[in-house]
């Protein structure tokens, strides 16, 4: 093999492996992003409520039993 030729494929792989490498994790984090819900607002359909408040009247209570 000619000595250039070893040279050659050294500097090409030097050089595309790393930019290979760098767009794949490129889309992969692109994909990741589309996949992950936004969650810079909370989400209105679903409030958190208080749950000392919002259970029945009877709920937890002992003294109304006979």
């Amino acid at each position: 093999m000619l000595p250039i030729a070893d040279f050659l494929a050294g500097a090409l792989l030097s050089l595309l492996l790393p930019t290979i490498l760098l767009t794949a994790l490129v889309v992969w984090y692109f994909i990741f992003l589309r996949r992950v819900p936004d969650t810079s607002e909370p989400d209105s359909a679903h409030p958190v409520g208080n749950p000392a408040r919002d259970a029945p009247a009877s709920a937890g209570s002992a003294s109304n039993e006979g």
